[in-house]
């Protein structure tokens, strides 16, 4: 079957078709996978019966490993529906695992790969998109209407108004992994339950526009490859308990625009003209800073700062305790890769 348009992702995700038994969730966005694909799974599985719902890692699934066809075949006891959810770490090619399920269907059981940011050209991602039974539903990270529909959408459920003011400010601030965007919506609403409606004061005071610049900081230090800088603000940043998987998010959103805007100079426009279009507007006291940014990252090596982060993401949000250490390592990584462009310039 052809890739998921991305209008149609959510309600896929929401009510997956039945006679439909494989389904592939990747991209940037690990929080959106996880999300989407934690929802298909549960479409397919008994919520009464924990056996009914069997997660695999993919690095259980080497050479010789019969453990994804074990489960498949299996005749559940309890449940008359079963679902397999596979998390893919890109570390094993596991598609000569899934080619046979594709030729013999288990009954009654769905298989569900939740995967990173994967290219046109991923085995993984080639069957999944050639074949009939099954879909490919890609994430990418929320763009500000997206931001603006799950604020609204969040608010309604908790019965809470949102000010203009407010709205435009959480779509500045949030973005980069649905999971994050998510609970830092819910968190504002429970802070400002009692109240008629939310407001800037309280996007400031919860989610906290100082902490914003210094997540910007910490991003461009990286961007520019100024690892001295970015060190001291590393270690602020632990110290003030700054969450690393928001800091993880916002540099993988702020790479994805130095991508847009690369690809924009690429094609002839200005470094400054590019800077000028993005949206939402950078800041003007960064834009100096995104311009350098610009000079020092071409096409290529911005493509694969995405898939890294796009990584680093998901692991953060799966190794709680090694978070910090984590993100710090992944932003001093780009920050050398940023410092060898200089040297070559």
């Amino acid at each position: 079957m052809v890739a998921a348009k991305a209008s149609d992702a959510d309600r896929i995700a929401e009510k997956p078709p039945r006679e439909i038994a494989f389904y592939l969730v990747y991209g940037p966005d690990s929080g959106l996978v996880s999300e989407r694909a934690r929802k298909i799974a549960a479409a397919f599985s008994d919520p009464g019966d924990p056996f009914s719902l069997v997660k695999i890692d993919s690095s259980e699934l080497g050479a010789g490993s019969t453990r994804l066809a074990d489960e498949a075949y299996a005749v559940s006891m309890f449940a008359s529906r079963k679902a397999i959810l596979v998390r893919d770490s890109g570390r094993v090619d596991i598609s000569g695992r899934l080619k046979p399920l594709f030729t013999e269907r288990p009954q009654d059981t769905a298989v569900i790969v939740e995967a990173g940011d994967l290219k046109k050209t991923s085995p993984l991602r080639t069957l999944f998109e050639r074949e009939k039974q099954a879909y490919a539903i890609a994430c990418y990270v929320d763009d500000e209407a997206a931001i603006g529909r799950l604020i609204d959408d969040e608010a309604k459920t908790a019965g809470i108004a949102v000010s203009s003011e407010a709205r435009a400010a959480l779509i500045d601030l949030l973005g980069g992994d649905r999971l994050m965007t998510r609970g830092e919506i819910q968190k504002l609403c429970l802070y400002a339950r009692g109240k008629p409606r939310i407001e800037i004061e309280d996007v400031e005071t919860l989610i906290g526009d100082s902490s914003a610049i210094a997540l910007d900081e910490i991003v461009d230090a990286a961007a520019t490859g100024n690892a001295t800088e970015l060190c001291l603000l590393l270690a602020k940043a632990r110290g003030e308990g700054i969450d690393a998987g928001q800091m993880i998010g916002t540099a993988l959103r702020h790479f994805m625009m130095l991508d847009e805007l690369r690809a924009e100079m690429d094609r002839g426009r200005p470094p400054g003209d590019a800077v000028e279009s993005a949206r939402p507007p950078i800041f003007f006291k960064r834009k100096a800073k995104v311009e350098r940014a610009l000079s020092l990252w071409p096409a290529q090596r911005l493509e694969r700062a995405v898939t890294v982060l796009g990584e680093a993401a998901r692991d953060t949000r799966l190794n709680a305790g090694l978070a910090a250490d984590l993100a710090g390592e992944t932003l001093l990584t780009l920050a050398r890769v940023a410092a060898q462009g200089a040297r070559k310039r």
